[in-house]
């Protein structure tokens, strides 16, 4: 475990968001779905993020799973959302003390974002569960991706959808 990110949790600063129910994330574009992490344009800190995880639920055939962020700082980062539960990493409890960051299964993104890594390249088909077993796959950032005011980092796809659970976990520090 990183140092600096355990003194970050016991000063309550680390967040852990979710969705709840496995679902798609959509190839990349400004329709977002999946799990999307946003840092409003006022508010004076920084997301760093330290790990985000995708976990497949479908079989499917071959797809690409990464990691997208803004284009650029926006004022409006997007529109008819649907919040997902925000974990303070010191406190219990659903949505108890969640920061400035705001976490999102479902989001329409002022504009498309733009590919940032990959993931892996998933090809589930054919055969029983068993044969095809989904796996897990995360990104330890261990803080070379920050967030910053106006800007949101996401899940996407770049040839078809894909369907299972995300997870991210960042800390929040002043700018």
């Amino acid at each position: 475990m990183d140092q600096w990110f355990l003194d970050q949790a016991r000063q309550g600063n680390v967040y852990h968001s979710h969705n709840t129910t496995a679902g798609a994330v959509t190839v990349i574009s400004a329709t977002c779905t999946g799990l999307v992490l946003e840092n409003p344009i006022n508010s004076r800190k920084n997301l760093v993020v330290a790990r985000m995880s995708f976990t497949g639920s479908t079989l499917d055939a071959i797809g690409e799973m990464g990691i997208a962020i803004s284009r650029e700082v926006e004022a409006l980062l997007s529109s008819t959302t649907t919040a997902a539960v925000i974990h303070n990493g010191r406190l219990s409890g659903s949505n108890a003390n969640n920061g400035v960051g705001r976490s999102y299964s479902i989001a329409t993104l002022a504009s498309p974002p733009v590919w940032l890594r990959p993931l892996a390249s998933l090809r589930q088909s054919g055969g029983t569960e068993a044969d095809n077993a989904t796996p897990s796959l995360s990104v330890d950032f261990d803080g070379t991706a920050i967030v910053t005011p106006g800007t949101y980092i996401c899940f996407s796809t770049l040839t078809r959808a894909r369907t299972g659970l995300c997870s991210m976990t960042w800390a929040e520090i002043d700018e």
